[in-house]
């Protein structure tokens, strides 16, 4: 009796399990589909599909549709006498028959717009009283310039030609450290069109446009060239800077960050100039406590409330007032000197460079809300942008 009772406890549970997957297969019929069992577990169909994905070949695809966006720029002077110093020390010409010389310069360009505008370094057009502009394919035109900003380095030209392809600059930076880069201009080495690669180095702002360090190598005549991400969009100018150490010079190598230009090229294709916001504060704007008591001349008593005044701050943050320029919009806005700036437009200022960065974009007449301490008391004020000179 109790054998009988055993087998049907057996019997029962083995027919509830066998109602369970039923169910499972009924409501879940690709879990236990054979078919997708034996393609998941047969070693050549998986190798099979591994052999599909098509392999990378590099970026010759992409750069072919980006280099022809780039040209090569020649600048020429008007025609000096041959005393002049400028025949002596740059790359010249003589025309024949003639007792002058024209100063020389060749750069790259970026077509931006179907328009035929082209974005290149201003200093490619130093001296320049004429300017060819020539096409991959060899094709040559003569460009009219638009404007130019010496204070970005920046330079807008037009031809009259619709080219068929373009690099449009964004108005957003999406590009991070790390991101790898190409970049596209024409050396002083008779080569045309050269492409080298690399990555993003660093990005920082300076005086007025925010910058990309890249380790691609760049050489004079890329001034005014394209940089260009791994997916063919511009992220900048290229320009080649140089400075001296201990008699060598060392070649550092930037671009321009597309948002910045496009903001530039606007500004010049709608006033001729970029007209840039002035807040009026003069001196060297530090949160450093040693260099504000000797830039100011502070008395003991003074710098005993400064730093007690710094020390209230959240580290690193806010710069101080060192002096203000008399009747400027910050005078006429209550800022004083001594005042610790925070904020502008609720952005976190850390240094000057961040305050420069937070006005040097913004239009002449714009407002801005600054965010500021006074003797340890927060503070708030609006401020209405004056036009630099």
């Amino acid at each position: 009796m109790q054998f009988i009772t055993f087998v049907g406890y057996i019997v029962k549970y083995l027919l509830i399990g066998l109602g369970i997957a039923a169910l499972f297969i009924v409501f879940m019929p690709g879990r236990f589909s054979l078919q997708d069992a034996n393609q998941q577990a047969t070693p050549a169909q998986q190798h099979q599909v591994v052999a599909t994905i098509k392999p990378f070949s590099g970026y010759a695809d992409m750069l072919d549709k980006v280099r022809p966006a780039v040209v090569s720029i020649r600048a020429r002077s008007k025609l000096l006498p041959l005393n002049d110093p400028e025949c002596r020390n740059n790359l010249r010409s003589v025309p024949a028959g003639t007792n002058a010389c024209a100063f020389l310069n060749n750069g790259s360009g970026v077509f931006i717009d179907k328009e035929g505008h082209l974005v290149t370094n201003a200093h490619v057009l130093a001296k320049a009283e004429s300017a060819i502009v020539e096409l991959l394919d060899g094709q040559k035109l003569t460009a009219q310039l638009v404007g130019i900003d010496q204070d970005s380095d920046l330079a807008l030209l037009k031809v009259n030609y619709t080219p068929e392809h373009i690099l449009p600059l964004s108005t957003e930076d999406s590009s991070r450290v790390g991101d790898i880069v190409f970049a596209i201009g024409t050396p002083y080495m008779a080569f045309e069109q050269t492409v080298t690669q690399g990555i993003i180095s660093a990005k920082f702002f300076s005086r007025v446009s925010h910058y990309i360090q890249t380790d691609a190598a760049l050489r004079s005549g890329n001034s005014g060239g394209a940089l260009v991400n791994s997916e063919g969009k511009l992220v900048g100018i290229t320009s080649l800077s140089s400075r001296d150490e201990s008699g060598e010079k060392t070649y550092q190598n930037f671009a321009v960050v597309a948002a910045d230009v496009q903001h530039v090229v606007q500004e010049l294709l709608e006033h001729g100039k970029v007209e840039r916001g002035w807040l009026g504060l003069n001196g060297d704007m530090t949160i450093n406590f040693r260099s504000i008591v000797q830039e100011m001349g502070l008395d003991p008593q003074q710098q005993k409330a400064l730093a007690k005044h710094i020390e209230q701050l959240p580290y690193g943050q806010g710069i101080v007032i060192t002096a203000i320029n008399g009747n400027g919009p910050a005078d006429k806005a209550g800022l004083q000197a001594l005042d610790i700036i925070t904020q502008v437009n609720s952005q976190p200022i850390n240094s000057t460079a961040d305050m420069m960065a937070a006005i040097w974009n913004l239009s002449p007449k714009q407002e801005i809300t600054i965010e500021y301490y006074r003797e340890g008391e927060k503070a708030e004020t609006d401020v209405v942008l004056g036009y630099r000179d």
